[in-house]
């Protein structure tokens, strides 16, 4: 038997094992319910010269129930799938509702709820039965290559501060009483190298990383070369004054700071007022004409899947139209309170948690011909950043300030002058808004909270701390 021809075996035995769980639930009286069975198989290998330094491997598969009784929602869940446990699940589900409040808007998902009524196709780009193929022999070997690629390409290459690979096998079978049934299976692997560069007293690291289903399709030379190019790049950095200047943010920082807008669009953050884009639907937040989207069904995003953790269908949401907030993100919970429709927005955690508002593939959409280049020209002088430090402890998606540690290089005329590092940049979110100058063409996504992508990006008078 293939793993493909097991694992739509096993989809098949998640389906059974629902419809039982759901035959189970009938006999008892509630209003509604749900029945969410995830199946996860994970690899984590770190090496450290040349040698396996860690090694893990987990295999979790649970059941997560949810139960609406007079407008009260319970949530419970079990790793075991023999009958008596699940009926403990589901009393324990029962129970919990009881001690929750009772909100009018609270129930499962309806098709009428949904902004995107039609089912897209996206389920057979989510899975590749080559992933089954590469042996942890395999991917060992994958990794300890890209450590040798690298070092092999430049002779101030001094060692590795980082080397992950990572992978995911995941099954996802939903079903609840609104007549909803579907599944998926989804295949993802990572692999992350930090390089370290050494000239006379002077050290320098740079990272780089990629996405595949398959672990075969992994360019270890393109993750090697990009590594190497940051690390030494930035050999022999010097600081520059305190002042202001234009930048331009590398497609991978640039990403960076997306996630932070990203999260600050989801409709529970709005609800809450942890989010400076509350009420201002309508409003032009870029002065740019930028398009923002979140693609839940975008062919090539990690983040992409058929429904969401809720059985809502995805879809391609535009969240910014020519600069235009025109929308949040919503699961159906949100969407009842702003008397809109879903986006298909719920995420999970796990099994092990209920569904919330998240981000799926969330990005800037670009036309532009600009390389990097081209922007550098656009300037006389400048910071381009090529990393940043500290961004997520400080930045604050209420207040919209942000204060982070950055390097790169300073631009004269156009042209790389010299490497900076040492150095503060501070904005707000909407002052880095209005202040976009223009994109390139090199859109790169980096996993945030989501799958978070952007084109390098000039941004207008910002303030930097140096000496």
């Amino acid at each position: 038997m293939s793993n493909l021809q097991k694992h739509e075996e096993n989809e098949k035995q998640d389906i059974s094992l629902a419809q039982k769980i759901s035959s189970l639930i009938n006999k008892i009286k509630i209003d509604e319910y749900e029945i969410y069975i995830s199946n996860s198989i994970d690899n984590e290998i770190e090496i450290f010269e040349g040698e396996v330094e860690s090694l893990s491997y987990s295999n979790s598969k649970g059941i997560g129930i949810r139960i609406i009784k007079d407008k009260k929602i319970g949530y419970a869940y079990s790793t075991s799938f023999e009958e008596n446990k699940i009926n403990d699940c589901i009393k324990k589900a029962i129970l919990n509702s009881k001690v929750t409040a009772s909100e009018e808007i609270n129930g499962l998902p309806v098709i009428n709820e949904f902004r995107y009524r039609e089912k897209s196709d996206i389920e057979k780009f989510l899975y590749n039965e080559n992933f089954f193929k590469a042996s942890i022999e395999d991917k060992i070997e994958i990794a300890k290559n890209l450590e040798k690629t690298a070092k092999s390409k430049d002779s101030r290459i001094s060692g590795v501060d980082s080397l992950n690979y990572s992978d995911n096998f995941s099954e996802i079978t939903l079903l609840n009483s609104n007549g909803f049934e579907g599944s998926y299976k989804n295949t993802s692997c990572f692999l992350f190298l930090n390089i370290i560069s050494k000239e006379k007293n002077d050290t320098s690291t740079g990272f780089s990383f990629a996405y595949e289903r398959d672990p075969q399709k992994l360019d270890i030379e393109k993750i090697a070369g990009e590594a190497v190019k940051k690390s030494v790049m930035l050999l022999g950095s010097k600081k520059i004054k305190s002042g202001s200047a234009d930048i331009v943010m590398d497609s991978l920082v640039a990403s960076q700071f997306l996630g932070i807008i990203a999260s600050s669009l989801t409709a529970d953050n709005v609800q809450k007022g942890k989010s400076l884009f509350k009420n201002k639907i309508g409003e032009k937040i870029f002065r740019k004409d930028i398009d923002i989207f979140d693609n839940g069904i975008m062919r090539d995003g990690f983040f992409s899947r058929p429904f969401d953790a809720e059985g809502v269908n995805k879809g391609n949401t535009q969240i910014f139209e020519n600069g235009i907030l025109k929308t949040y993100l919503y699961d159906c919970y949100t969407a009842r309170r702003n008397k809109t429709l879903s986006t298909g927005n719920a995420v999970r955690a796990s099994y092990k948690s209920t569904p919330a508002v998240g981000v799926s593939n969330f990005f800037i959409k670009t036309s532009s011909k600009n390389n990097i280049s081209d922007l550098f020209k656009k300037l006389d002088t400048g910071f381009y950043i090529t990393d940043i430090i500290g961004l997520h402890s400080g930045a604050n998606p209420i207040t919209g300030d942000m204060s982070v540690g950055a390097k790169g290089l300073w631009i004269k005329k156009g042209c790389p002058d010299f490497p900076v590092s040492e150095v503060t940049i501070a904005t707000d979110i909407l002052s880095f808004c209005k202040n976009i100058e223009d994109t390139g063409n090199d859109l790169k996504f980096y996993p945030s909270g989501g799958f978070i992508g952007s084109p390098s990006l000039i941004v207008k008078d910002i303030t930097i701390s140096g000496i």
